[in-house]
């Protein structure tokens, strides 16, 4: 009986040459695609962060606004980096709202609260006292928020954010019963301000540097 044998063709090296060419060329269409896909969805999610802390920042400072009872800095008609706020409350007079490196911080009395994420960088933050008079008083507020992704080329978003807010103060005025000393601008760069306890004025301890 004889036997048959049926030899298997291999695999040539040119055959082997043109699976490698194209696959290289599928690779070379798909690579820049599959990155702009990415730099897309992580575009969309850093808009959304930017968006997301404008709208908080702008919440809670004119929270803040509204409440006070009269503003102590800026004066009227002028510009400044702080806003400084008398309240009629004890645990929240005085309210002073300004940056420290990159976030949004409110300081209330002693207590002091960052407004902004860690994943944003705010700056610009400027305020002007538009008051027309001592019982018609409001302010503007701008800032800038701007966050930086990196993938093969850095990106950034940058948005500013801009509002008008009036005080609605009470008619009668409670504030700062000691009669504490404005806020100012001190040594080594360091913004300092009284605070009223037990009917005295002490100096706060928390820490705000000047813009």
């Amino acid at each position: 009986m004889k036997k048959i044998f049926h030899s298997r063709r291999g695999t040539t090296l040119v055959e082997l040459m043109i699976f490698m060419v194209i696959l290289g060329m599928v690779v070379m269409i798909t690579l820049p695609v599959l990155f702009s896909a990415v730099e897309n969805r992580l575009l969309q999610t850093t808009i959304s962060i930017v968006e997301q802390n404008g709208a908080q920042i702008l919440g809670n400072v004119s929270q803040r606004i509204r409440a006070g009872e009269k503003i102590i800095s800026p004066p009227a008609g002028q510009t400044g980096s702080i806003l400084v706020l008398q309240t009629a409350s004890g645990s929240t007079d005085p309210t002073i709202i300004g940056l420290n490196s990159g976030a949004l911080v409110i300081v209330e009395h002693l207590t002091r609260d960052t407004v902004s994420t860690e994943q944003v960088a705010v700056t610009r933050f400027v305020v002007r006292n538009t008051s027309t008079s001592a019982s018609r008083q409001s302010v503007s507020i701008s800032f800038t928020i701007s966050r930086t992704i990196r993938l093969q080329m850095p990106h950034s978003y940058t948005r500013s954010f801009e509002t008008t807010v009036v005080l609605l103060p009470t008619d009668v005025i409670t504030g700062n019963a000691c009669g504490c000393l404005a806020p100012t601008c001190g040594a080594n760069n360091v913004y300092t301000w009284e605070v009223c306890e037990s009917g005295s004025c002490y100096q706060a301890s928390t820490m705000l540097e000047c813009q």
